[in-house]
């Protein structure tokens, strides 16, 4: 409090700023209603599309160049994988809940996989750190990310954007918008990317994988029949036909002891210090482009039923398709190489009623969520150790295992949420949902036709019979066992809440405290089970999260500071573990680790010191930590056969340090041209692929570096920006995992450099 009062005197004996300098005021919709960012008691970093566009964001990976603890992995089956503050969940399924919920206007997007096109026409983007389940629509125990698209306008817009860069890259794209009667606007947004691949083969020159082919559309109909009832109709999706991204082979690692080896892998090429050096092989049956295609409606109705009071009802249904083929191994063998194939279908409805009373803000409403996901990925192994497991029985290697998975989330929720001014400037919070969620699952592995699989697993099992071409080898806990589908189905429900106070220290500062509790659903996993028990269920986990913050505007509205201390009790958090399966070894399956902890702090600066420059900062420092293992142990040792406890190990994917900087300074060149020149650099240090720590694993520390400059018009039609990201070409990696005898990782992109061009009507 001293420091603040300190830091407040100073602000107000400040000299008055010259015209064009300070900070302008963000507002906001994280609570469902619109305020400025800085009366919102939460951590929350919102950020304009045009900010992520001058920074190079242009997907969900890379928002930790502007968001303070976020981070990203690939699960290597195509479905992405987000972190806040350390809580993630590091899944492949498609049918995998996320724990950071991803938003459209407040639409949920089911699973993460439908996230990928998210980044698009956008006024801004807002992230909301800590549980979420009181006001939105899919409970979260990491945070929630809200995309908001730019609206349809009063007068007629129109914009158009292209750029061109190393690799072959180049986009390309626009946007018309405006009035097309007196009560209809419309707003239509489209744009494509394409680039060569950016991978080199180690084995075979001129060979190279990650080439990218992605287009996009958003059309937005706002209508407004009476003066008290506004229609939104919006009709999206994307076309991804792009290459999927090769592992990097970093050692050889044998998943089932003592059977064949493949011979060229131990001397097969590892990963050096180049980025682009990969390998990957390739199959008749499918090669490595997606075939990915979203398309989503959301309708949205507001009617004011009173000055003070409206209704809100929002309707989404969203379908996804997916199919590619993905190398998992790093290497030209046929060793884990997979060919993905994936449905969902989704429908949410939401109906509140907000209003406003004489000292607070209050919401009401009801939830419903239906989403059904398919996924089959068949997976080539024939040159691998778990392909060759029954050579002993004289049978040939296993050539495919295709695994199924098909699941329903059928979901209703009622919550309501309140804030109340106690005595003047004093503020109570209160929020409370009530979820009752029904899950169907059935999966299995199939017998693929050549008989391998199917005869030498139930022969190892002391099954006589014979399985049919395309029935499950999957196998019950049953005496004698015998092969079958998994179906199974789980009920639960919770309660999520959230209580805090705030307070309006000064006009230009805010002190908050919170108690948070927050959920993520259970589910099944997809993966290739031999027994019944790979496809037990994890239970819902559950974060109870204390929190103080502070919002600071100081030095007439030149500076922002925002920090937070924040201390989370995890229960029955899920990972993917694994479980020991005879002949196999160690397979996966899903486990809940009793108690844990997340524990950090953070600090955002954001400042405008002079007319022109604007300087933006933010750390994130995390300490998570295992507190109560299961009494028999709940995970099996990377590479080993006993189980263990993991009381005492860290999160993995969870860095202790996540710093980021942005710098951009504008100046004039003549009465017709501004000049500006930007600076960023995003932090993180080491962490781990596994609970377990294994330096085959390590995720070393890395800093990255961009620079942008260029001209624009005085009038802001036009703005042309030379730009440089990784400039030191820094060699990273996000990912670290196992996939059957390979240890790999995912590289993150080299330098790359280009020119864009925007122009606005």
């Amino acid at each position: 409090m001293a420091v603040l009062a300190v830091l407040q005197a100073m602000a107000h004996q400040s000299v008055a700023q010259d015209a064009g300098t300070g900070l302008e005021e963000v507002i906001v919709t994280a609570q469902k209603r619109t305020e400025s960012i800085n009366s919102v008691p939460m951590s929350i970093t919102a950020i304009s599309g045009d900010q992520l566009q001058a920074m190079g964001v242009s997907d969900m990976s890379q928002l930790a160049k502007t968001v303070p603890g976020f981070a990203y992995a690939d699960s290597s089956y195509g479905t992405p994988i987000y972190f806040i503050r350390g809580i993630g969940f590091f899944d492949t399924s498609l049918a995998s809940k996320p724990t950071v919920g991803v938003y459209v206007d407040e639409v949920p997007l089911a699973f993460p996989a439908l996230t990928l096109g998210a980044v698009f026409d956008l006024e801004r983007v807002e992230v909301l750190k800590g549980p979420q389940g009181t006001l939105f629509g899919q409970n979260a125990t990491g945070g929630a990310i809200n995309y908001i698209a730019a609206k349809p306008t009063d007068t007629f817009n129109a914009g158009f954007d292209a750029g061109a860069g190393n690799f072959g890259s180049y986009d390309v794209g626009g946007f018309i918008s405006g009035p097309l009667t007196d009560t209809l606007r419309a707003r239509v947004a489209v744009k494509h990317s394409q680039s060569d691949g950016w991978q080199k083969s180690s084995t075979r020159p001129g060979d190279t994988l990650g080439a990218k082919d992605f287009t996009q559309a958003r059309m937005i109909l706002d209508w407004r029949p009476l003066d008290a009832l506004t229609l939104s109709l919006n009709i999206n999706g994307f076309i991804d036909k792009s290459q999927t991204q090769a592992p990097q082979f970093v050692q050889t690692f044998q998943q089932t002891p003592g059977a064949f080896l493949d011979p060229r892998l131990p001397t097969y090429p590892r990963a050096s210090s180049d980025a682009r050096q990969a390998d990957w092989g390739y199959h008749s049956e499918y090669d490595l482009d997606r075939d990915n295609k979203l398309w989503q409606s959301t309708l949205r109705a507001d009617y004011e039923i009173t000055d003070l009071v409206t209704l809100t009802s929002l309707t989404s249904y969203s379908d996804f398709d997916q199919e590619f083929g993905q190398d998992g191994d790093g290497t030209a063998l046929t060793i884990a190489d997979l060919y993905i194939v994936g449905q969902v279908e989704s429908f949410t409805q939401e109906l509140r009623v907000a209003g406003t009373i004489d000292k607070g803000n209050w919401v009401v409403g009801v939830n419903y969520s239906r989403d059904k996901a398919f996924e089959q990925d068949d997976q080539r192994l024939s040159e691998s150790s778990s392909g060759h497991a029954f050579s002993r029985l004289g049978l040939p290697p296993t050539e495919v295992v295709p695994q199924v998975g098909r699941t329903t989330f059928e979901s209703a929720a009622v919550f309501a949420n309140a804030s109340y001014e106690l005595v003047p400037n004093l503020n109570l919070q209160l929020g409370a949902r009530y979820t009752d969620t029904d899950i169907d699952f059935e999966g299995c592995s199939l017998n693929a036709g050549n008989q391998t699989f199917a005869r030498g697993f139930s022969t190892s099992l002391g099954y006589t019979g014979v399985i049919p071409l395309g029935e499950c080898v999957t196998f019950s806990t049953d005496t004698p066992p015998v092969p079958q589908m998994v179906v199974d189905s789980k009920s639960e429900s919770n309660v999520s809440w959230r209580t805090g106070l705030d307070w309006n220290v000064t006009a230009d500062t805010l002190l908050y405290a919170n108690v948070s509790r927050g959920f993520k659903a259970g589910g099944y996993p997809t993966l290739p089970g031999t027994n019944a028990p790979q496809y037990a269920p994890v239970d819902q986990e559950k974060i109870t999260a204390y929190e103080i913050g502070v919002k600071s505007t100081l030095f007439a509205r030149t500076l922002q500071v925002n920090g937070a201390i924040f201390y989370n009790d995890y229960t029955d958090k899920q990972l993917k573990g694994r479980t020991i399966v005879p002949v196999f070894g160690p397979l996966e399956a899903l486990v809940n680790i009793p108690k844990s902890k997340v524990q950090g702090a953070e600090l955002q600066l954001d400042w405008a010191p002079v007319a022109g420059l604007r300087l933006t900062s933010g750390v994130t420092y995390l300490d998570t930590e295992v507190t109560e293992g299961s009494p028999g142990g709940n995970y099996t040792v990377f590479g080993g056969s006993v189980r263990t406890d993991l009381k005492g190990q860290a999160f993995p994917y969870a860095s202790k340090w996540q710093i980021s900087a942005d710098g951009e300074y504008s100046f004039g060149l003549n009465s017709a041209l501004d000049g500006f020149v930007g600076v960023g650099a995003n932090y993180r240090s080491g962490t781990n692929g596994d609970f377990l720590p294994d330096p085959r694993l390590d995720i070393d520390a890395y800093t990255l570096v961009d620079v942008r400059l260029g001209v624009a018009s005085a009038d802001e039609k036009w703005r042309a920006t030379l730009y440089g990201r990784n400039i030191t070409d820094e060699y990273y990696w996000f990912t670290a995992n196992r996939r059957t005898d390979s240890v790999i990782r995912y590289a993150g992109m080299p330098r790359t450099y280009g020119i864009n061009f925007s122009y606005r009507y």
